[in-house]
């Protein structure tokens, strides 16, 4: 198994098809269209984006050049770990700034269901290194 790095190019392919795979997630985003920017705090080469369209993933991988993101998300890789577990609920990370939430609060509480569940996909990555 190859190490994947948090938030790398790799990262951001195999999130997509989680993504993709889970019919949950899929169904639970079907009205959203949006630009994801995923951050891991004080690591300037673990930026990566997600952009949905009508709930499917399709595009995961660097950031795409003249598009500003919808939202961003930028976490310590600690925080994100204990998220992706489930130690943290995304909502409190959210609310205390252990992520740093940028963009539509409305938007983001309105779907707290799926942005929830699409955070704690974020480590079933295989082969994933956190470096926290």
């Amino acid at each position: 198994m190859t190490a994947v790095a948090l938030m790398s190019p790799e990262w951001a392919r195999a999130y997509r098809d989680l993504w993709n795979d889970s019919a949950e997630i899929r169904q639970g985003a079907k009205e959203l269209s949006m630009l994801i920017e995923w951050r891991v705090q004080d690591a300037d080469d673990q930026i990566s984006q997600l952009e949905i369209t009508d709930g499917e993933a399709i595009y995961g991988g660097v950031q795409i050049q003249g598009r500003k993101p919808d939202f961003v998300l930028t976490a310590t890789a600690s925080v994100w770990h204990r998220v992706a577990e489930g130690e943290i609920g995304v909502a409190s990370a959210i609310a205390t700034r252990k992520i740093k939430f940028v963009g539509p609060i409305k938007v983001a509480m309105a779907n707290m269901a799926v942005l929830g569940a699409g955070l704690r996909l974020v480590g079933q990555v295989d082969g994933l290194v956190w470096g926290d």
